[in-house]
C-alpha cells in the first residue's frame, strides 16, 4: 500500500495479492502472472505489462497510461472506474471480463479479444478495434464514437444497443452485407 516503483523489472508468479494507492512508471512486468488480485487507487504510466495475465481481477480506478500491453491478459476481471489511455495492446485478452464505467482512449487494441465481456456503459474514444472480437458482448451503451471498427468480429446481435457514429454504421453495414455475400456498388 501507498509505494512508488519506477525504472524496475518484475517477474513473479503473485496469488491473492492486494495493492492499493500505488504509482509504477517504467515498469517492466517480465511475464507476471497474477491470480485474484485485488487492485485499487493505482496508476501504471509507461510501463511494459506485456504477456502478463491478471486472471480473476478485482479492479477500482485503476489507470494504465501509454503503456505497452502486447499479449496482456485481463481474464474474468471485475473493473470499476478504470482508464486505458494510449496504450499498445494488440492481441490483448479481456475475455469474460466486466468494465463498469470503464474508458479506453487512444488505445491500439487490433485483434484484443473482449468475448464474453460485460462492456455495457463502456467507452471507446480513438481506438484502434479493427479485427476485434466482441462475440457474445454485453455492449449495450457502450460507446464506439471516433473508433476504428473495420473488420471487428461480432455478430449483428452482439452489437445491439452499441453507440456508434454514422462512418462507423457504413463501415459495419459495408461489414455484414460482405459477410452476407452481398455486393456493394455505388
Amino acid at each position: 500500500s501507498e509505494f512508488i516503483l519506477e525504472g524496475c523489472q518484475l517477474a513473479q508468479v503473485v496469488r491473492y495479492v492486494v495493492i492499493e494507492k500505488a504509482r509504477f512508471t517504467q515498469v517492466r512486468f517480465n511475464r507476471c502472472f497474477f491470480l485474484r488480485p485485488n487492485m485499487s487507487d493505482l496508476r501504471f504510466d509507461k510501463c511494459d505489462m506485456s504477456n502478463m495475465e491478471w486472471k480473476e481481477s478485482k479492479l477500482f480506478k485503476i489507470e494504465i497510461e501509454n503503456s505497452k500491453l502486447t499479449g496482456f491478459k485481463l481474464i474474468e476481471a471485475d473493473a470499476s472506474n478504470c482508464k486505458f489511455d494510449g496504450c499498445v495492446g494488440e492481441l490483448t485478452q479481456f475475455r469474460g471480463s466486466k468494465f463498469d464505467n470503464s474508458r479506453f482512449e487512444k488505445c491500439q487494441l487490433r485483434g484484443a479479444d473482449f468475448r464474453l465481456a460485460d462492456l455495457r456503459g463502456a467507452s471507446f474514444s480513438k481506438c484502434d478495434l479493427r479485427d476485434a472480437e466482441f462475440y457474445d458482448a454485453k455492449l449495450q451503451g457502450t460507446d464506439f464514437r471516433g473508433s476504428d471498427l473495420v473488420g471487428i468480429k461480432a455478430r449483428p446481435d452482439d452489437l445491439k444497443g452499441a453507440i456508434i457514429d454514422s462512418q462507423q454504421a457504413f463501415d459495419l453495414a459495408t461489414h455484414f452485407a460482405t459477410l452476407l455475400g452481398l455486393e456493394v456498388r455505388d
